[in-house]
Parts: structure tokens; C-alpha cells; sequence
């Protein structure tokens, strides 16, 4: 068998248990699933990052954009404000990205809103995938998948104990934000219950020169009840019923520094039921089921009494099953995953309680079916190839508006070669695919005061294809037996035909003067290069992190917008006894100027470049008690980052106490 197969190196966690760690133990290995594979980190068949709890922790993690950090390539953007955050992977977001929480979809497409709301309090782990991941993932993985796991009776309770719980408060002192949360948790006969409660409450937050940014603030409170069961050996059953709330002043366009004040109330439900059967030693058998319902409700109260009040509602209710086999034919090991995903997106928008055909009453139905093998062909090489069909049927209720039907079939090859026993390279070409969201097929009316969205049933989904190189670099025991080494670097290229943009058109333009309308208009290229090199020892760690991304919009000529600024991250941080770390982190981005020319009075201008410092600590005091504290943009630097039109904020400083029982 191969040695490793297809590399990667993700990076963005460490585990909690080497902050405990003497010198001479060997730092444990972590493993990924975003690939539907279980498997050791740096084993992967794509760039694929985690984020633990312990990570989350030391962040104090109150949105996307805490999540996201330190991941090449990756950030949060249309923020800073929570209610607009979209999760940005190699310059791609609004849809081009998969999200998922406990294998649920999260669909919601709406200009200058979130795509999913969650409190990170309440997650276990994350794995970000970079890069287009359609064979897996279907339509809108051009730019990845963000794979969110929530927290379980097993993950919070210590070896053989049978109840516990933890709470936990926390405080920034930029937003005056105040969090409290309580977790109780049981487990036994192999049966685990978990229920957990958080809230927070923040002011408006202010930019490094002082200013207040207006409705920024938020009120939110969230709740998860998960339930375990392991019955028998190789059959796991569980059920999880996550909740989100947060009613707050903010503006129809969250995303820009000028819009209508309202009162925007969402409410996320997401209920998700999973088995699985991993028989021990099988080679047949592997299987994940998962059943699930998101239901997103998003109603906008205008301050102005003048203006309609917005009820904007999505359903998407799914099934997602896969199984691995393995098997040896001659000289060739197998790895073959297989499954099918089935989900419905059902929207609903109102305006003063009637149809509100910005947000059309419509569904979408889509089926897929894909399979990828894994073959280890020699000693030192495998391929892993793949492919997915998707059937997508579009409808919508308002008569004149017509179904429409896609077909789209996702291919992938990875070649991996191991070249020496510390350097493994891999070359990859794959295809992916958005189809276009109900909203961009069949909105209509009022986009502004004289101007008025048109339906467009003639769009064709997007379709990228993508070719990727990478170098990945593993050394353990570098100056003792406990370090280890590891580094990556990817190239990469992007390119998306058809690639939907919306175009206003004013009084001035023949064919539609005075209209908005989602239309195939560029074909669009994205280019970047990520580096990721990192030390971890059970005394001291360090990270160096960069990304590049260049996109164009090969059509017109013009760069793309909302592409990220080059950036670079050097972290470090020091065990100095056994329980605590102190560290601190730099991040410096360029200035992006690379813009495409616009009449949108509110477009992102140049984003000069800016260095921010950030400083932090933990301490772990026996099995209990627990403190973390850090100070965000040390210097109170104003900046914006390029992917975001409102100013980021200034110093921040954070605490939080947690306690386990």
C-alpha cells in the first residue's frame, strides 16, 4: 500500500492534548472526514483544514469569521456585521460554497445576507475543503465545503464518566459583548444526551479610528439538544435538533455601510438523524446515512413605517448516503466510495403578508449519484478518480414563470506520487458545477426606485474546472522524538464558464433600460498559490501562512470583485507550563487594488494594505477550570479587508472563564 496518498496538510488545529503534553510524547495525529473518508490528516485527496474545539476555544469564537482564520486561502466576507458573514474560499462565496451542519444543507441565497447562522459555541469541530468538490458535493462546491459538527455527550464528558456538563461566560470589550452558556450532558449503555444554551448580546462595534458602525450589534441565543446511541459494535445512531435566534437593528443590506434601517428577526432550525455501520475489519462495509430539515426564516420590520415589512423563508429537507468498500484486484488495492443525495429547497417571501416575487415562491428538487475510487497503484503512487450525475428540476408558483431542467455530470482525477519518504506530490484536475439559485432565475419587481428585477429562465449553470499541483512536506523528530514538521504548498486554476453576475441597467441602455436582471456573462479565471508551514512541539509551536488569488474576468478583461488581498500570517506560542500557552499572532495583507470598473456608488474602492497583531493566552487550571484571554488588533488598527465594504474593528479585548463539572 501506499505510503500516503494525495496530500495535503491542513493546519488549522492542534490538538488539545499536546498542551498537556511532556517532552518525548509523541504529538498525536488527527483525522479528517470532509472527504467523505475517514483518514489521518496529510493522507487526503484535497486541501482539506480542521478546526477543533480546544481552537475554538482559544479564538473565544462568536462568528464565521473567527472560525475561518488561519486557513490559506479561506476568510469570512461581506462582514463584519454577523447578520451578512459568507464563508469566502479561494476568492469564490455567495453559493459557490457548500456549507453543512451535521450533514445539512445550507442553502439560503439572498444578496447582502448570511448564508447560515450558528453560535461556534456549540460546534465540536470544523473541516474546510479548498477547492471544487462537485464529485462529492454536487451543485455549488465550485469553491469547497465548510463541514460543521456539533458538540456531543462523548466529545464534553471525560474518560468513564457518566454525567458532567460545563458553563462559561465570556466578554469583548470593543462591541461590549456579554456571552453566557450551559452544556449538561449523560452518557451511559452506550446511549449519550447533550443539551446546551448560549447567549450573547453586543453592542455596535467600533473601526480603529473610533466610529461607531451602525447596527452592528446583535441579540442572539441558541440552543442544541443531540442524542447518541451506540447499539452494538458497528451500529451508531444519533439525533441532533440545532437552533439559532437573533433579532437586531440592521440594514436590508447588511453587507453595506447605507441601506433602510430594520428590524431583522432570523430564526434557524436544523434537525439532522445519522447512522452508521463500520463493521470492524469489514471490507464491504462503511456506511453513513444521514436525514435532515434546515428551515431559515428571515423577517424585516422596517423602521419607517412607510416601507413593507419582508418575510423571507427557505426549506430544504435532504437525504445523503455513501458506503466505502475495499477491495484488491492483481496488484491494485480499491477504495471505492458510492452514494446518493437527494434534497428539496422550498422558499416562501411576503411583503406586507402577499407574494413577494423579489424572493419568488419556488422549489428545487435535486437528485445525485456518485462514485470515486481510490486505487493504490504501485508502492509509491495512487489514482484516485471520480464522477457524479446531478438531475435538478427548477419551479416556481407564479404563472409564466417556467420549469427548468439541468443535467450535470461532475468528473475528478488525483494523481498522487511519493517521492521520498518526506515529500509527496499530487496533480489533480476536477469539475464542478452551481446551478443557478431560485432567486436568480425568477426574481422580479421593484429593485430600486426605477429600476425593476426581470426573470432570466435562460441561464445556465456555472461550470468550473479546475487543475491543482502540490507539494506536501512531513518530518517528526526534527530536534527531539516529540516535534514535527509540516508543510504544504498548492497551485492552482480555476476556471468557471458562465459565471452569473447581476446587471443593472440604467435609463441610458437600447435593449432594457431601467433593469436588473442575473445573466451568463463572464467567463472567469482564478489563480492562486497557498503556503502552509508549520512547528508543533509539546512546548512551542509555530505557523507561517500565505495566499495569493488572482481573478479575472476573461470575458471583459476586468478583475474580479470581492477577490481577497494577498496575505501572510506568522503565528507563534510558547507551553511555558504545563496547563498554559501564551502567543501571539501577525497578519499583513496587501493592498488590493486589482477592481473592476463600476457605477455601484457603494463598490468596494482600494483596500490599502494593513498589518494587524493580535495577542493571547489560556490557561488550563487542573481538570476544571479554564481561562482564555486575548487582545484582537493590539494596536488599534483602521482597515478594511478587501473582501468586506464596512471597516473592520478596532482593538478588541477578550475574555472568558469556563468551567467543567
Amino acid at each position: 500500500m501506499i505510503k500516503r496518498v494525495a496530500m495535503t496538510l491542513s493546519g488549522c488545529c492542534f490538538a488539545s492534548a499536546a498542551l498537556a503534553h511532556e517532552p518525548g510524547v509523541v504529538l498525536p495525529d488527527l483525522t479528517v472526514s470532509a472527504g467523505r473518508v475517514e483518514q489521518v490528516q496529510g493522507q487526503t485527496i484535497a486541501p482539506i483544514s480542521v478546526i477543533d474545539r480546544e481552537t475554538l476555544d482559544q479564538r473565544q469564537a462568536r462568528s464565521l469569521d473567527d472560525v475561518l482564520q488561519e486557513i490559506p486561502g479561506v476568510t469570512a466576507s461581506s462582514g463584519p456585521r454577523r447578520d451578512a458573514l459568507q464563508p469566502t474560499l479561494r476568492g469564490l462565496s455567495d453559493g459557490r460554497v457548500v456549507v453543512r451542519i451535521d450533514g445539512a444543507r445550507q442553502n439560503l441565497q439572498i444578496n447582502h445576507r448570511g448564508q447560515t447562522f450558528f453560535d461556534p459555541a456549540l460546534l465540536q469541530r470544523v473541516e474546510v475543503l479548498r477547492g471544487p468538490a462537485s464529485t462529492l458535493y454536487g451543485s455549488g462546491a465550485i469553491g469547497g465545503v465548510v463541514d460543521l459538527r456539533t458538540l456531543d455527550a462523548d466529545a464534553l464528558l471525560a474518560s468513564g464518566a457518566v454525567h458532567g456538563g460545563r458553563v462559561f461566560s465570556g466578554y469583548q470589550s470593543n462591541a461590549d459583548e456579554r456571552v453566557l452558556g450551559a452544556t449538561l450532558a449523560t452518557r451511559q449503555r452506550g446511549f449519550g444526551l447533550l443539551g446546551s444554551l448560549s447567549t450573547a448580546q453586543a453592542n455596535d462595534y467600533q473601526d480603529g479610528n473610533g466610529e461607531r458602525i451602525a447596527f452592528s450589534g446583535s441579540d442572539s441565543e441558541s440552543a442544541l439538544l443531540k442524542a447518541t446511541w451506540a447499539a452494538g459494535e458497528a451500529s451508531n445512531f444519533s439525533a441532533s435538533y440545532l437552533s439559532f435566534d437573533d433579532e437586531s437593528l440592521s440594514r436590508v443590506t447588511a453587507d453595506r455601510p447605507r441601506g433602510d434601517v430594520i428590524v431583522r428577526d432570523i430564526q434557524q432550525r436544523t434537525g439532522s438523524l445519522r447512522y452508521t455501520f463500520q463493521p470492524l475489519g469489514s471490507a464491504l462495509w462503511d456506511l453513513d446515512v444521514s436525514a435532515y430539515r434546515t428551515t431559515v426564516d428571515m423577517d424585516e420590520q422596517p423602521e419607517d413605517p412607510t416601507r413593507p415589512s419582508i418575510v423571507n423563508e427557505l426549506q430544504t429537507t435532504g437525504l445523503d448516503l455513501f458506503n466505502t468498500s475495499r477491495a484488491v484486484t492483481g496488484p491494485m488495492a480499491h477504495q471505492l466510495t458510492y452514494g446518493i443525495e437527494l434534497y428539496r429547497d422550498e422558499q416562501v417571501g411576503l411583503e406586507n403578508g402577499q407574494p413577494r416575487p423579489q424572493f419568488e415562491n419556488a422549489e428545487q428538487a435535486v437528485m445525485g449519484a456518485f462514485i470515486q475510487d481510490r486505487i493504490a497503484l504501485i508502492e509509491r503512487a495512487a489514482l484516485t478518480v471520480g464522477a457524479r450525475v446531478d438531475r435538478i428540476k427548477l419551479s416556481a408558483e407564479r404563472q409564466g414563470l417556467e420549469s427548468i431542467r439541468y443535467t450535470e455530470v461532475s468528473p475528478q482525477a488525483t494523481l498522487s506520487v511519493v517521492l521520498t519518504d518526506r515529500l509527496d506530490a499530487y496533480l489533480s484536475y476536477a469539475e464542478a458545477f452551481r446551478a443557478p439559485s431560485l432567486r436568480e432565475l425568477y426574481v422580479g419587481g421593484q429593485h430600486f426606485p426605477g429600476n425593476t428585477f426581470v426573470p432570466n429562465p435562460d441561464l445556465d449553470p456555472e461550470r468550473a474546472h479546475n487543475l491543482e499541483a502540490g507539494l506536501l512536506w512531513s518530518r517528526s523528530g526534527v530536534w527531539n522524538t516529540a516535534d514535527r514538521v509540516h508543510g504544504q504548498l498548492s497551485v492552482y486554476r480555476n476556471d468557471i464558464d458562465d459565471f452569473i453576475e447581476q446587471i443593472v441597467r440604467g435609463d441610458g441602455d437600447p435593449a432594457m433600460p431601467n433593469t436588473t436582471r442575473f445573466e451568463n456573462v463572464t467567463e472567469a479565471r482564478l489563480e492562486g498559490i497557498e503556503l502552509e508551514l508549520r512547528y508543533d512541539h509539546p512546548r512551542y509551536r509555530a505557523a507561517l501562512i500565505g495566499s495569493r488569488v488572482r481573478g479575472d474576468d476573461r470575458t471583459q478583461g476586468d478583475p474580479l470583485a470581492a477577490i481577497p488581498a494577498d496575505e501572510i500570517t506568522l503565528l507563534a506560542a510558547w507551553r511555558a507550563v504545563e496547563g498554559m500557552e501564551i502567543g501571539g499572532r501577525g497578519r499583513h495583507a496587501a493592498t488590493q487594488d486589482r477592481l473592476p470598473l463600476t457605477t455601484d456608488p457603494d463598490a468596494a474602492g482600494v483596500a490599502p494594505s494593513h498589518a494587524v497583531a493580535d495577542l493571547f493566552a489560556s490557561w488550563q487550571l487542573g481538570s476544571a477550570l479554564r481561562l482564555d484571554a486575548r487582545i484582537d488588533n493590539l494596536f488599534d488598527r483602521q482597515y478594511r479587508r478587501a473582501v468586506n465594504l464596512v471597516p473592520n474593528p478596532g482593538r478588541n479585548l477578550r475574555l472568558q472563564i469556563g468551567y467543567d463539572f
